[in-house]
């Protein structure tokens, strides 16, 4: 973005440029994934003192790994790390084998539960959210194309928040 040769990025929010003009298009909540045999599958929802007490699969990286050391900075001196892994799937993959449980945004498993491999339950006495978002330079002419891109995602975005 800096040197222009990127005109249009998607982002995990919030960022803090000034200099960058910044559209909202998603926001997903973050939950506990869990094995469908592990003992938290059957509550309705977690406290992170419940989720401190499990053996946890860390992400290497990125805004998941950034709210585990912040939510649960607390609990330092308890927490099982049983692994740190580099990608989404791999996670979800050995949290599904009963490996660990991990944090998560809701849509990234949607399909994984509904399949049965794992349970997605939420977290207690916090809202966490993922929100992704469009942005580029405001002191910048968008070319037309990348104008048209802005357009569809920002309409995409709108038609989505609209209740139904």
């Amino acid at each position: 973005m800096e040197d222009g040769s990127i005109d249009v990025r998607i982002v995990t929010l919030p960022t803090k440029s000034p200099g960058l003009k910044v559209i909202p298009i998603f926001r997903d909540r973050v939950v506990l994934m869990t094995s469908p045999k592990n003992p938290l599958a059957r509550l309705k929802s977690v406290s992170a003192a419940d989720i401190a007490a499990q053996p946890i699969i860390y992400p290497k990286t990125g805004f998941t790994r950034q709210l585990f050391d912040k939510y649960f900075r607390p609990f330092r001196s308890q927490l099982h790390v049983a692994m740190e892994l580099p990608s989404v799937s791999m996670i979800k993959r050995f949290v599904a084998a009963g490996l660990g449980v991990s944090l998560i945004s809701a849509s990234y498993a949607a399909d994984d539960e509904r399949a049965g491999k794992v349970r997605l339950i939420p977290i207690k006495d916090v809202e966490l959210w993922r929100e992704l978002g469009l942005i580029y330079r405001r002191d910048r002419h968008l070319p037309r194309s990348a104008t048209a891109f802005v357009a569809v995602i920002r309409q995409r975005a709108e038609n989505a928040a609209s209740p139904k």
